[in-house]
C-alpha cells in the first residue's frame, strides 16, 4: 500500500492563545452550566430567556430540554476534548462549522424568547440574563467564525507536522 504525505497545518500555531483558551476550556465550562440547568431546572432556564415572561414549563415537555441538554454535551466534547486532542486546523474548522450552525439556531432562539429579532436588538430593554446571554455566546462565536472563514489558520503559514 502506498503511503502519502499531509501536510498539517497545526491549530496551536494559528489559532492565537486566548482563542483556544476560550472555546476549549471556557465555554465547555459554560455549556455544563447551561446542561446542568436545563436537566435540573428547566423552568429556571425558560425564564431566563423569556426575560421572565414565562416561567414554568408543563412537565409534558421536559424531555425536549433533556434533549437540548445532549445536544450541547455533544459541544462540549467536541471542544473540550476532541480539539485539545486534535491539533489540526483542518478538523478545528469542520468541529467549528458544525458548532456554528447550532450557534445560528440558538442565537435565532435567543431572539424568538423576546418577541423577535427587533425586540431583542432594543438594548435599553436588555435584562441581566440577556446581557448573561450575549456574554456567553456572541465572543464564542466570533471566534469560531474567525476559524471557519481562515482568518485565524487560513494562511496555513503556522508550524506544520508531516503525517503518513
Amino acid at each position: 500500500m502506498a503511503t502519502q504525505n499531509v501536510t498539517i497545518t497545526k491549530a496551536s500555531s494559528v489559532v492565537p492563545w486566548i482563542g483556544r483558551f476560550l472555546i476549549t476550556t471556557l465555554e465547555p465550562l459554560f455549556a455544563v452550566g447551561g446542561v446542568v440547568l436545563c436537566l435540573t431546572k428547566p423552568g429556571d432556564y425558560l425564564s431566563s430567556l423569556t426575560r421572565e415572561t414565562v416561567t414554568s414549563i408543563d412537565p409534558l415537555t421536559k424531555f425536549v430540554y433533556t434533549e437540548l441538554g445532549g445536544g450541547w454535551l455533544v459541544i462540549i466534547f467536541a471542544e473540550a476534548v476532541i480539539m485539545r486532542a486534535v491539533d489540526d486546523i483542518r478538523v478545528w474548522r469542520l468541529l467549528c462549522a458544525a458548532i456554528l450552525l447550532s450557534d445560528i439556531l440558538y442565537t435565532h432562539s435567543l431572539a424568538e424568547a423576546v418577541g423577535g429579532w427587533a425586540s431583542w436588538a432594543a438594548v435599553k430593554d436588555w435584562t441581566a440574563m440577556d446581557w448573561v446571554a450575549t456574554a456567553t455566546t456572541w465572543p464564542f462565536m466570533l471566534i469560531r467564525v474567525a476559524i471557519v472563514s481562515g482568518l485565524w489558520g487560513g494562511g496555513g503559514g503556522g508550524q506544520k507536522a508531516k503525517t503518513r
